[in-house]
């Protein structure tokens, strides 16, 4: 089984999106209201997401084409520098380069073989998506007309908006790590201890 158009409609039917979808292009075009982009062809603060599907169904691509063209930027090497480190910032969007026009994208490249895609797993992907074109553009749009990256007000909101895991756990206290070295040195060492909790269970 791989995905097909009518049930990449009604996955982003089901999330309640704007969109149009274009049967002949096995494309869907999402609308996305934004806080800080531009569209440069209409000036609104808006963007779209392309969704497509590529391979027959077993690959879906999230696009957002013409986000910048490198040409319109002054400080081009600094820009470049600033949509790497945008890159290594987020898990799933990556800006690229089309080095023939110098079109630059944003895209999500999702390999879904003989499988399908919940709706819940294309609103995470639309919302970092657009998340990432939005987010990001002070940051890209000073580097190429300053050459200045600064990325300290973005990670910071980051760092704002993030909940803590409940499995991750405050550093342990001076009395608990020194019971825990008691107790390693009691069961022969690191291994000896993960052979004593494999045998119990634990």
């Amino acid at each position: 089984m791989a995905l097909t158009f009518a049930d990449l409609v009604g996955r982003i039917a089901e999330i309640g999106c704007d969109f149009r979808a274009s049967r002949e292009h096995n494309e869907v075009v999402v609308a996305v209201p934004t806080s800080h982009y531009v569209d440069p062809h209409d000036g609104e603060k808006s963007l779209l997401l392309h969704v497509m599907i590529q391979e027959d169904g077993r690959m879906l691509r999230i696009c957002v084409p013409e986000v910048y063209t490198i040409s319109a930027f002054e400080h081009r090497g600094p820009m470049a520098e600033a949509m790497l480190a945008a890159n290594w910032r987020v898990r799933v969007a990556s800006y690229v380069l089309d080095e023939s026009d110098g079109e630059i994208r944003v895209v999500c490249d999702v390999p879904v073989e003989d499988g399908t895609i919940t709706g819940a797993q294309l609103s995470r992907m639309l919302t970092l998506v657009a998340w990432t074109v939005d987010q990001f553009d002070p940051v890209l749009r000073r580097a190429g007309t300053e050459g200045k990256i600064d990325f300290l007000e973005v990670d910071a909101q980051v760092l704002k908006e993030q909940t803590p895991d409940p499995r991750r756990r405050k550093s342990r206290s001076k009395r608990e790590r020194r019971e825990l070295a008691d107790l390693i040195k009691a069961a022969g060492g690191v291994e000896g201890l993960r052979k004593l909790l494999e045998e119990h269970g634990l």
